[in-house]
C-alpha cells in the first residue's frame, strides 16, 4: 500500500522523531550528571520512565542537589519547553506527529494530519490540521535547539 505523504514531508517527520529521541537522551544525560552515579545505574533508573517523569526527575534531583538557585528557574523553563514540544494543544507537538494518520493536503506543499478522539466532554471528533514541510522542518529545529540548550545547561553544571 502506498501512502500520500511526499518524500520531503517524510524526511521532516523522521527528523522530528530522531530529534526528539536526542532531546530525551539529553534529559537522561542531565539526570545522570545530577545523580552522579555509574552510567549503567542511570540507564536502569531512567529506562522505563515516561518523558513527563524524566522531566520531573531532572527537576527534583536538581532541587535536591542545588536548591532553588538562579539556575533552577532556567531548568524549569527548559523542562516546560520540553513538555510543550511533547504535548501541546495549540501547536505542533511530538504526540500529534506520532499519533496521527496522514493524508494528502490542500496542495503539493501540505499534508493533512487526521486525529480521531472520543472524549467524555466532547464525544467523538475528527481533528484536521494542514502542515507544510517548512512547518515540520521548523518544529524539528526547535527540538534540536532545546536538546542543545539542555546539553549546554548540563555542561555549565559540571
Amino acid at each position: 500500500m502506498k501512502h500520500p505523504v511526499p518524500e520531503e514531508h517524510l524526511k521532516h517527520i523522521g527528523d522530528i522523531i530522531v530529534s526528539f529521541a536526542l532531546l530525551e537522551f539529553q534529559i537522561k544525560s542531565l539526570i545522570g550528571s545530577l545523580i552522579a552515579e555509574h552510567q549503567r545505574v542511570v540507564q536502569i533508573i531512567t529506562a522505563e520512565l515516561s518523558f513527563k517523569n524524566l522531566r520531573a526527575l531532572a527537576i527534583s534531583l536538581y532541587l535536591e542537589r542545588h536548591g532553588e538557585d538562579n539556575d533552577y528557574s532556567r531548568l524549569k523553563l527548559l523542562m516546560n519547553k520540553a513538555g510543550s514540544l511533547e504535548e501541546n494543544d495549540k501547536g505542533i507537538s511530538r504526540n500529534k506527529i506520532i499519533h496521527s494518520v496522514w493524508a494528502a493536503g490542500k496542495d503539493k506543499d501540505h499534508i493533512t494530519r487526521i486525529k480521531t478522539t472520543a472524549k467524555q466532554k466532547r464525544g467523538f471528533k475528527f481533528q484536521f490540521e494542514e502542515l507544510s514541510a517548512k512547518d515540520l522542518e521548523k518544529f524539528a529545529e526547535k527540538i534540536r535547539q532545546l536538546a542543545q540548550n539542555i546539553q549546554n545547561f548540563q555542561i555549565e553544571l559540571i
